[in-house]
Order: C-alpha cells, then sequence, then structure tokens
C-alpha cells in the first residue's frame, strides 16, 4: 500500500505509521485547546458567574407586572400615614413659633419623633412598593485593609455557596420570626392605647387629656407602622413558600448549571491530572529501565528511594496543575477549597514527618529488616516480600501468608537467605520420626502441620512447635538408605569371612531386583560387623532412590527374607539368644553329731 502525496511523490506505509502519535499526547493536546479555547475562557457563555445569571434571569423592564389590590391598598394606606405625619409636623411647626420658652423644648422632641416617623414611613412605602425584593443587595462595604478581612474574603465564595444551599428556607425561618415578633408587638401596643383610651375617659383636665392625646397618637402611629411590617412580611412570605418553580425545573436548573460550569471544571481537572501522572510515570520508566546489576541491593535500595520521591514530586506537580485548572477557569470556590486542602496537608505533614521518621528508614528499605531477607517470627522463618504500610511475610513452604503492620516489623531483624532451605519438610515429604512412626505430610499452614499415617489418620501439630522436631526426611534427598543387621551360629566362623558376605548381598540383590522396586536400587553393602553374644553379626545398608519412598517397611521385610532364604538354603545355622547355666560339684554330707558322753 502506497500513500501518494500532493507533489506526487509516494510514501510508503510504513513511513505513514511511524508519523502516528501516541494516545495520550493526543489527549493531552486535544485538553490544552480545550483549555485554552474562547470557549472555555468565556464563563458568560458556559457558566455565567451567580451575578451575570441573576441579571440574566431577572425580569425584563419592557414587561410590567401587574400589581395586586392588597399591594395597591397598602401603598394608599402608608401614603395616607405619610400625609398625616406631614400635617402633624406642620402643625408644631405653627405651634413651635408661638410657644413660650418653657414648652419648647416638648415641641421640639415631637417634631423630632414626627421625622423619624416620617422617615420610617416612606422606607416602608419604598419597601411595599418594590415587594419581596432584597434591597441589602445594594449595601456598599467600607473599603480597608485587615489581613483577617482578607482572609475571609477569600473564605467568602465557600461561605456563599454553603449559605446559597439554605437560603430560601433560612429567608422563610426569618420571615415567621417577624411575623411572630410583630404579632406580639401587635399585642402590646393595644394594650397600651386600650389603657391610655380608659384614662383620657377618666381625666378631667384639658392639659393632661392633650399630652395622652399626643401620646395615643404616637402609640397609633406605632400601630399602623407595625400593621405594614406584618403586611409585608405575610406577603413576602406568601411569595417564597407559594413559589411557581418547581423543584424538577430547578433541579434540572442546577444541574445543567454544575455541568457547564463547574462541572466542566472539575473534569479538566481530572484529565489533566491523570495526563500529568501517567506522562510522569512514563518518564520514571524509561529512567529506570532494567540494567545488568538492578538485583544488586544497593540498587535496589536506590530505585526505592528514587521511587518515593518520584510520588511525592508527582503528587506535588499534579495538585499545582489542579489548582492552575481551577484559577484559569476562574472558579473561586475550586480554589479556596484546594488551597485550604493544601495548607492542611502541609501541616499535617509537617507534625507527621518527624513521628514516622523510623518507618520512613523501613519504607525505604534502610532499616533492621530487609525485603528478601529472612528474618524469624513466631517461631518460624519467613521471607519478606515487601515493606509497606501493611507489610506481607511469606514462607515459600507454606500455604499463606502473614501481613504485619510496619510498627511491628521495626522490632524485627533480618538476614540474607542465602539457598538455604525455608522449611524442614514440604507438602508430600515422607518423614521418619524419632519414634519410629512414619508419616506424610499432607498439609503445611502458618499455624499447623497435618501428617498422615500409613492407615489415612491425621495427626495436626502447631508449626512452629514441629519446626523445633528432630526426624529424617526420606524425600529431600536423591535417595535413602535402609539399614539392617543380621546374625549367623558360631559354627560357621571359618566361613564368616569368606563366603557369607557375597551370598546374603546376592540374595538381598536378587530379591530386590524381582520385586516392583527394582528401578530403585541404588546399592546393597553387606560387612561383617562383630561377634555378638550368641552369633556372628552382618551389617547389611540397601541405598534406595527417593521414589521407593513408600515401601521403607517392605523393603526390610525384604531383607530378612532373604537372609533366612540363604541360611536355608545354605543349611546355616541362626543363632538365638542363650543362657549359660553353670553347675557346680555336689558338696560332701555333713558329718554327725559326737555322741553325747
Amino acid at each position: 500500500m502506497t500513500i501518494v502525496t500532493s507533489a506526487g511523490s509516494p510514501l510508503s506505509s510504513r513511513q505513514h505509521t511511524g508519523n502516528t502519535r501516541p494516545a495520550w499526547v493526543v489527549c493531552l493536546v486535544f485538553l490544552l485547546c480545550q483549555l485554552w479555547s474562547p470557549v472555555v475562557f468565556s464563563q458568560a457563555v458556559e457558566a455565567p458567574p451567580p451575578v451575570l445569571a441573576a441579571a440574566e434571569e431577572a425580569p425584563s423592564i419592557d414587561s410590567p407586572l401587574v400589581a395586586s389590590p392588597e399591594a395597591i391598598s397598602s401603598l394608599e394606606t402608608i401614603q395616607a400615614l405619610i400625609q398625616a405625619n406631614l400635617d402633624a409636623q406642620q402643625e408644631l411647626r405653627n405651634e413651635f413659633k408661638s410657644a413660650d420658652a418653657s414648652s419648647l423644648s416638648g415641641v421640639q422632641q415631637q417634631l423630632d419623633e414626627l421625622t423619624a416617623d416620617l422617615k420610617q414611613l416612606r422606607k416602608s412605602l419604598e419597601q411595599s412598593a418594590i415587594g419581596s425584593v432584597d434591597t441589602s443587595v445594594f449595601n456598599e462595604e467600607e473599603a480597608g485593609f485587615d489581613w483577617q478581612v482578607e482572609l475571609s474574603q477569600i473564605l467568602m465564595p465557600i461561605v456563599d455557596n454553603l449559605k446559597a444551599l439554605t437560603e430560601k428556607p433560612r429567608r422563610i425561618s426569618s420571615l415567621l420570626t417577624s411575623v411572630e415578633r410583630l404579632s406580639k408587638q401587635r399585642e402590646a401596643i393595644v394594650m397600651a392605647m386600650e389603657n391610655i383610651d380608659a384614662e383620657l375617659e377618666a381625666i378631667g383636665q384639658p392639659d393632661l387629656q392633650a399630652s395622652l392625646g399626643s401620646i395615643r397618637k404616637s402609640w397609633k402611629r406605632r400601630l399602623s407602622d407595625n400593621d405594614q411590617k406584618t403586611k409585608l412580611a405575610k406577603l413576602q412570605l406568601n411569595e417564597l413558600q407559594n413559589s411557581d418553580t418547581k423543584w424538577w425545573n430547578s433541579a434540572k436548573s442546577g444541574l445543567l448549571e454544575f455541568i457547564k460550569g463547574r462541572g466542566l471544571t472539575l473534569f479538566l481537572a481530572f484529565c489533566f491530572a491523570v495526563v500529568v501522572w501517567h506522562g510522569l510515570r512514563g518518564l520514571f520508566n524509561l529512567i529506570l529501565t532494567k540494567r545488568a546489576f538492578a538485583d544488586h541491593p544497593d540498587f535496589r535500595t536506590r530505585k526505592r528511594l528514587a521511587q518515593y520521591v518520584f510520588r511525592a514530586v508527582s503528587f506535588m506537580i499534579v495538585l499545582v496543575v489542579v489548582v492552575a485548572v481551577f484559577y484559569v477557569r476562574g472558579d473561586m470556590l475550586l480554589l479556596g477549597l484546594a488551597i485550604i486542602a493544601v495548607v492542611g496537608l502541609a501541616l499535617g505533614l509537617r507534625q507527621a514527618v518527624p513521628r514516622f521518621y523510623h518507618e520512613a528508614r523501613l519504607l525505604l528499605d534502610l532499616g533492621s529488616i530487609r525485603e528478601n531477607e529472612r528474618v524469624m517470627y513466631n517461631g518460624l522463618p519467613w521471607q519478606v516480600v515487601s515493606l509497606n504500610v501493611h507489610s506481607v511475610l511469606r514462607n515459600p513452604e507454606l500455604t499463606g501468608v502473614v501481613r504485619l503492620p510496619l510498627k511491628q516489623m521495626g522490632e524485627l531483624v533480618s538476614r540474607p537467605a542465602g539457598k538455604e532451605p525455608w522449611f524442614p519438610a514440604s507438602k508430600n515429604d515422607y518423614l521418619l520420626l524419632d519414634n519410629g512412626l512414619f508419616r506424610q505430610v499432607v498439609r503445611l499452614t502458618p499455624e499447623v502441620i497435618e501428617l498422615q499415617s500409613g492407615g489415612g489418620s491425621i495427626t495436626s501439630v502447631p508449626s512452629n512447635e514441629f519446626y523445633r522436631w528432630t526426624f529424617e526426611n526420606l524425600s529431600r534427598g536423591e535417595t535413602y538408605a535402609i539399614p539392617a543387621v543380621f546374625g549367623i551360629d558360631y559354627q560357621l566362623q571359618d566361613i564368616s569371612l569368606s563366603t557369607v558376605a557375597p551370598r546374603l548381598r546376592e540374595a538381598i540383590e536378587y530379591a530386590i531386583m524381582h520385586s516392583d522396586y527394582k528401578q530403585s536400587l541404588k546399592q546393597v553393602q553387606v560387612e561383617f560387623k562383630a561377634a555378638g553374644a550368641s552369633s556372628l553379626d552382618f551389617w547389611i545398608y540397601v541405598t534406595m532412590q527417593s521414589s521407593a519412598v513408600t515401601g521403607l517397611f517392605k523393603i526390610e521385610r525384604m531383607i530378612q527374607q532373604a537372609c533366612v532364604k540363604v541360611c536355608t538354603e545354605e543349611n546355616w545355622g541362626i543363632p538365638f539368644p542363650h543362657m549359660t547355666v553353670q553347675q557346680l560339684p555336689a558338696s560332701a554330707p555333713p558329718a554327725p553329731p559326737p555322741p553325747a558322753i
């Protein structure tokens, strides 16, 4: 297959495919283009800030709302109160001009109260006119430098987002509290006015009635203000509780806003973190390619140190990349959370690193116990497979592993293992115990060793106790030996050193070669051993291959049978234990006693 360029020169398929870039490089280029593209930078298009979003969602001025009759009635009532207040102020000003010096202070105090009430009425009129709009958003904060204020501004996006989750319930709760408080105030105002009315009816002095009348007007204005505040609070409460927006519409809009804004930011941060992590890991693996001296202990130590340093540096680089994505995207909430996480992690490491210095030495394979070495634990030898938060110990001959915490591993001491065996027996080995019992190993675990007899019964022994036993393992070597002793009569003393030994060896070899174990026979030795108490004893030593270990007792019987057969054929006597009895000569009878005189 060939590919022709625009100039007409053919390119081989091998040359064409040689320019193919790795998949992770393509992903990295795509993410960079996505991050720095105008679409990503334009937060107002995909994820508009809260202020702009609120401005876009606000109702247009060109489409005015229709005022309710209750709102119009409330506005007319407040306006009437304002006009009454203005008329009262005009009367007091006229009275102030003609008042004497002793009553000027009282008139001025009444004017101040009316002015304050007028200001409150105008504020109530404005609030009633604009409805449930929150005017606190127009309050400007005072400028000034304070590090606590600056820190609070950094944390403000986090607090604002948390407050936004419960804004509506908190406003409803605040309005309910205000309605309850205003209701209690109205009861107190009504009670006060009833008391004033009762006193006005009982008092006949004109001056006192005028003073009480002025006080009653003040409490009446309070009652009117209280009613207006109550109506306004109930109106706002009704708007919040009877909102036309359904919960699923709110959830849908919130989900779409999250996907276009903060969700996309988190996705980009995750993708960049994965790409950077795998890129650094590939670079590290490229640097630490397998060398000819990779199995050297010093190289393994340096490699482990490099691995931990690489992980720490990679984590910091990934963290910087994630924070950079949050910064470029302009998400102050995620940026603040990331900064808090970094500061908390730094403070935690500053206090934790000195306490874990000893554990760090173990992790770097520089402590008293090291990987791939031999260590004794609970009376058994173990190989240190790995050193980690939970280290792993394994005995190649036992089924299962032991996991120990790093703190407990620091109390152990290991040594190079060499080529020594890890356990005195393996599965399916045949053992000859000190008491002469013949057993097969059927299971080995870190807790128990199971031995099976010829009849099939199982004996369980604790592993650490079994490790201290003394026995003969007939399966570990290539061969095993069967010793025996056979004695002949002293009457064959003249041929015992020349004829008997070769004849016994021939008979034993013949018996084994004509049995099922002929392929396993290695050597038969027969030599004169000693002159016993009642026989001339011969030492017999038969060497067999380990494959015939199951015939141990049968071969022992075959040896004795072959020796007896030879003695029968050659008419050789087989002695048995003798008891020698020596009879002393009979003694003379005692002399008779002398006759009596």
